[in-house]
């Protein structure tokens, strides 16, 4: 039986044996469930191999993961015989509701629980120690997750899109992670790792001490109009406000060097957004299709701007760009539609010859005569205005 290897990239020719629907092969991975039962209770061995997990990054001659997309799927019981969960076993199976996970299960994959949208409740074991990232991404119903005081590793995206999703409880006896107030955190609260979708505040303010907002921290938070950072935080990650429709101002402190790629992609209501100095980096689509921004004034410490960092900003009047930023990436305003003003103040930037600096009709960019930014707007037909 031949299936692929996402691990090493391969096709893999494997002797597999399969019983009722159950294909395993004969290190004791369940490789693909074939049957479409709505029930379903796993076997401890399949023809004499005892089956010890499930999937583990493989996909199957005849695609998808052991439960992938088992749109039938209602409920499963895992046998104590196995002991991981691997990479998307049971993504995408939408209707999913009830899952019994034994205390032998100390690994759960990527994606496991991916996309599975009717799954209402879920019992992590005592014995688990890895959550994979994104392991229940997508899990529409989930109300209440609980950490239990074995797990050491929880990857990005874990809980993300759980739109149900009110708080996380992390039990006491955890030495990694901790909840405050529903919240969850590294023990050490340097790094703020995921907030509820559903948790209802309008405004949350950010620890002390907190200098990490990991990917995805805030991501769909949809309930939040206001969010306090504190000056301790050196990092926002990728993602980690993207869909924060109702955010409305954001005061960035100086301690922040970087703004991860499509930090606040999509944060539809935010009009205000101050950047210290401090900053250094504003990685690719950092504040794309952020509609009522309106004007921005870019930090003296800034020396890098990603490619679309503010795309689809349709509103955005004026924008800043200091003479610390060496080059400006490929289509940085692209769809800027209303961009009147562009104030460039490195004479020597380099400007990717992709690059829409917004309407040819409507933008004037300013910048010092002889520079290299002269020289392209003529170039391209922009309306040039001599910085004094």
């Amino acid at each position: 039986m031949e299936y692929f290897d996402i691990k090493s990239g391969e096709w893999i020719e494997e002797e597999c044996v399969e019983e009722n629907g159950f294909v395993v092969n004969k290190k004791g991975e369940l490789v693909k469930y074939k049957d479409f039962d709505n029930h379903v209770t796993i076997p401890r061995e399949v023809k004499g191999i005892p089956i010890t997990s499930i999937g583990d990054g493989t996909i199957y001659f005849m695609g998808g993961y052991a439960f992938y997309g088992c749109k039938n799927l209602v409920s499963v019981i895992i046998p104590d015989s196995i002991t991981s969960i691997g990479d998307s076993a049971f993504c995408f199976c939408k209707n999913l509701i009830n899952i019994t996970i034994p205390n032998s299960v100390t690994s759960i994959g990527d994606s496991a629980f991916g996309g599975c949208r009717s799954l209402t409740d879920i019992i992590i074991p005592d014995n688990v120690t890895f959550i994979g990232r994104k392991a229940f991404e997508g899990c529409d119903n989930l109300t209440h997750i609980r950490i239990p005081a074995s797990v050491t590793f929880i990857g990005e995206s874990a809980f993300s899109s759980c739109f149900q999703l009110k708080d996380i409880i992390v039990d006491k006896g955890n030495v990694t992670f901790i909840n405050i107030d529903g919240v969850l955190f590294d023990k050490q609260q340097h790094a703020l790792l995921f907030y509820p979708v559903e948790k209802q505040d309008i405004s949350y303010t950010i620890p002390d001490g907190v200098k990490i907002i990991e990917d995805s921290a805030f991501y769909n938070c949809y309930n939040l109009k206001n969010i306090t950072l504190p000056d301790t935080i050196t990092r926002i990650e990728e993602c980690a406000f993207e869909n924060c429709f109702h955010l409305t101002k954001l005061i960035i402190p100086a301690s922040v060097t970087t703004i991860g790629e499509k930090a606040f992609t999509s944060c539809y209501d935010l009009k205000d957004i101050s950047l210290s100095e401090g900053i250094t980096t504003i990685e690719s689509m950092a504040f794309s299709c952020c509609d009522n921004l309106t004007n921005i004034t870019i930090p003296n410490s800034v020396t890098y701007i990603g490619t679309y960092a503010f795309s689809d900003c349709r509103n955005l009047r004026s924008i800043t760009i200091p003479a610390s930023v060496t080059s400006i990436g490929s289509y940085i305003f692209w769809e800027c539609d209303n961009l009147e003003s562009i104030f460039i103040y490195n004479d020597n930037i380099d400007i990717d010859e992709r690059n829409t600096l917004g309407d040819r009709e409507k933008t004037r960019i300013y910048a010092h005569e002889g520079s290299t930014t002269e020289k392209y707007a003529k170039r391209k037909g922009y309306k040039f205005i001599p910085l004094t």
